[in-house]
Order: C-alpha cells, then sequence, then structure tokens
C-alpha cells in the first residue's frame, strides 16, 4: 500500500506543470464584463462540447464558425436590459480560442444603454436551458485587473444586475456555491457514498485475507465510523483546496478529474475486500486530497485576488461541510437500517460494481471529451432529488427488512470466515471423539 502511495504522489508531481488558469471552471461558461458609463463590454467563453448540446451545431476546432447561427443563438438567449428598457447591443467578434485546456468559441459585445449611465441587467439561459447544472461565472474586469466574480447565473437564476459598482461576491455567495458544487458533483458523492457503505462493517482477518463482517453493536460504532471517514476526508480536500487556490501548486485538470474518477474505482474494490482495518479512512483522506484539487479549480479559475481568494477558499469549503453533513443526516441512519437485512452485503457488491463502471465511464469521457455514458442517469437523478430519495429511502427499508437477518451470522458475513468456523468446529469435534475413544 505504501508503494501505491507513494506512485500516486510521484505522479501528481511528474504531472504539476499545467497551463495557466482561465476565468471560470471547466465545463462552465465565464462572461467578463466591463462598465464605463452607458456601455457594457461583454466577453463570453464558450466551450465547444457545451455548444455542441445545440441541435444542428457540430463544431469543431479549426473549422469556420457559422457566425450567423451563433449570432442568432445569443440574440434568442441573452438580452440586457437598462431601467426596464432593452439596450442597443452588437457583437463585435467571434472567434476560436482555448479556455481551461478546452476549445472554445470567444464571443465579444457591447451593449448601450437607451437611458445613459444606469444599471444593466444581464438576463440569459444560453446553455442552462440544455444543461441543468450548467453555471455562467459573471466576473468584472477594470483596466486590465485581475477578475472579480459578481454572480452566478444558473437554469433556476437567469438574470444579473451590474454596474461599476457591483458588489463583488461575498461569503454567503461563496458558500452557496460550494453547496452547490458539491451536490453537483456526482463523482465526488459516489466515492463518499462507497466508502460510507462501509461504515457498518467491520474488517476481519480471515484464511482468505481481509473480509468484512457486520458489527453486532447499534448505531453508535458506525456513526464513530463515519465520522472519521468524513473528518478524513474533509482534511484532505481542505489542505489542497487551500493550496491549489492560492495558487502554490497548479496540477492539470484532466489528471486531477481522472484520478477523482479512479478514486471512486479503489472506493468500490475496498467496499468488496477490505484492503486492511480503518482502510476506507484512509481512502478518504489520501484521495481527499485529489478531490480538494478538483474543488480548488472552481476558485483557482475564477482569477481571485489574495484577500478574495482566501474569503472564497473560507465560504466555498464551509459550503462544502454543510453540502456533506446534509447528506449524512440523510442517509446514514436509512444505511443503517439496511446494513441489518440478509442482502446487504449483496448490494453492496452491486453498489461497488456500479461504481468501477462509472469510474471507467468518466475516466473514457475524460480523456475523449464527451459526457460519460451515465450521464444521463444522473442527471436524472439530479433533476428529481425528491422522487430520488424516495426511490433510497424505499431501497433501504426493503433491504432492511426483506428476509430478516441470517440465522447465525452477519448479513455481510465475509466469504473464507463460515469455513474458518466450520473447520474450526471439525476439529473441536474430532477432539472430542478421540477424548470419548480413549476412555
Amino acid at each position: 500500500m505504501r508503494r501505491l502511495v507513494m506512485i500516486f504522489i510521484a505522479s501528481l508531481l511528474l504531472f504539476g506543470p499545467a497551463a495557466a488558469a482561465q476565468a471560470h471552471p471547466v465545463g462552465t461558461t465565464g462572461m467578463l464584463v466591463e462598465v464605463e458609463g452607458d456601455r457594457l463590454a461583454l466577453t463570453l467563453q464558450l466551450q465547444l462540447d457545451q455548444l455542441n448540446k445545440y441541435p444542428g451545431l457540430d463544431l469543431t476546432a479549426g473549422d469556420p464558425i457559422p457566425a450567423g447561427t451563433i449570432e442568432r443563438l445569443l440574440d434568442e438567449k441573452v438580452a440586457i436590459t437598462a431601467g426596464g428598457e432593452a439596450c442597443t447591443t452588437e457583437i463585435t467578434g467571434i472567434a476560436h480560442g482555448t479556455i481551461n485546456d478546452r476549445d472554445a468559441v470567444v464571443v465579444t459585445m457591447v451593449a448601450v444603454s437607451p437611458i445613459g449611465s444606469a444599471p444593466f441587467t444581464v438576463r440569459s439561459s444560453l446553455l442552462t436551458d440544455v444543461l441543468d447544472d450548467h453555471k455562467v461565472y459573471v466576473s468584472r474586469t477594470a483596466d486590465g485587473e485581475e477578475a472579480e466574480l459578481l454572480g452566478v447565473i444558473t437554469a433556476t437564476q437567469q438574470s444579473l444586475v451590474i454596474d461599476a459598482h457591483s458588489q463583488k461576491a461575498g461569503l454567503g455567495a461563496m458558500i452557496g456555491h460550494g453547496m452547490h458544487h458539491i451536490a453537483d458533483g456526482y463523482d465526488h458523492l459516489l466515492f463518499l457514498a462507497v466508502l460510507l457503505l462501509s461504515a457498518p462493517l467491520v474488517a476481519v482477518r480471515t484464511n482468505a485475507g481481509w473480509r468484512w463482517s457486520q458489527r453486532k453493536t447499534g448505531l453508535g460504532p458506525s456513526l464513530k465510523r463515519i465520522l472519521s471517514i468524513v473528518t478524513a476526508f474533509t482534511v484532505g480536500h481542505s489542505l489542497t483546496l487551500l493550496v491549489v487556490s492560492l495558487g502554490w501548486f497548479t496540477p492539470p485538470v484532466r489528471y486531477v478529474e481522472t484520478f477523482v474518477a479512479l478514486s471512486i474505482a479503489v472506493a468500490a474494490w475496498n467496499l468488496v475486500r477490505p484492503m486492511f482495518a480503518h482502510g476506507e479512512v484512509m481512502l478518504a483522506g489520501v484521495f481527499g486530497l485529489v478531490h480538494g484539487m478538483a474543488f480548488a479549480t472552481t476558485i483557482l479559475e475564477m482569477n481571485l485576488n489574495l484577500a478574495d481568494t482566501l474569503v472564497a477558499v473560507l465560504g466555498f469549503n464551509i459550503g462544502i461541510e454543510l453540502a456533506q453533513l446534509l447528506g449524512v443526516l440523510l442517509v446514514v441512519p436509512l444505511i443503517h437500517i439496511a446494513a441489518n437485512g440478509r442482502y446487504y452485503g449483496r448490494f453492496c457488491q452491486v453498489v461497488a460494481a456500479f461504481g468501477v463502471a462509472a469510474s471507467a465511464a468518466w475516466v473514457v469521457g475524460i480523456w475523449t471529451d464527451t459526457d460519460s455514458v451515465l450521464t444521463p442517469l444522473f442527471d436524472g437523478i439530479a433533476a428529481n432529488p425528491l422522487l430520488s430519495y424516495v426511490v433510497f429511502i424505499g431501497a433501504m427499508l426493503l433491504l432492511g427488512f426483506a428476509g430478516g437477518r441470517s440465522p447465525g451470522k452477519s448479513a455481510a458475513e465475509p466469504e473464507g470466515s463460515s469455513q474458518s468456523v466450520s473447520n474450526s468446529t471439525h476439529k473441536s469435534n474430532a477432539k472430542d471423539d478421540a477424548l470419548t475413544a480413549a476412555r
């Protein structure tokens, strides 16, 4: 295990050099704005793989851009007003670009207020109407200085008021961003879920190696294990979230995403065959470092100054922890109920198999710049959170009460342990027979 950890760390250092960060996280749209009197200048950074979600668009880097199609799209999806009146807008440039190491179309435009100097209201459904969890990060630039994040446009919050004195996003906004980020981060959630499923179990050494066995005590020990897992993950991701956000270490996004995906496969394997006692806690801490790097890209790529970065790190981390706490409160009691059932071990095996499949699908998607084949499934769950949770409740209760606990052994008794007990009983009986014969 130590050798694997050293190889992992060496790999991160090997791939450490990376391109400079851009103005918004991977998979989102960047909108850079600058206000001067009655004029609002906008720069839209639109990634090609996102734009191609619209029917009829099949953009490729280097090929001619269908300017007319892009202009019509912007005219339909982006509206700019001042004082309730429509602004005069003009697109001043459409060109290929590279944003966050991804091929993109960069559009520049200017809006002029009909009533002179006044706050502008930007309303946009661009990409958020075809991608439910898509975000548009709106940042202000002035005199070439670093961008200040003003806010985020989403499918449910489609407008933002902007003027020369707009307040930048503060601690409260970053807490919200952190909560939304972990809620939308299917890979982070799946990693944690796989680790938490082992909380009611205990790793025991058998003749066949380490195997899982179910605890015979109550909810308390499970909660203690869960606290250890969540704490290790929090310490790990908090450390790299700060280090990467401050620019002390800049890992390449694609490799970070790959390691995040692979962490799910490793956690899934541990759910079937524990690596060693309390291995899930070590996995949470070690891979928490990687997940923290992924969290940090959301902050790093906003190009915030030092003071704003520290506020963003604090708020973002608080948001992540609040979302994690809410998730634990909603699922852990149900997991404990399910673990009392006869089929919990089988259920863990099914979840582990799904985790490996999801991990592989994400890795393929990362390196082919395509969506995972499981994206529709995750999007469907995210689009119907209440229904999804009700289904989860039903599944956990069914596992907990269907069939009852297996007689004489736990629901998740490891393979090999029954054989060990059988051999021990056989030897004991043989010894008793020998004593009887001697008498």
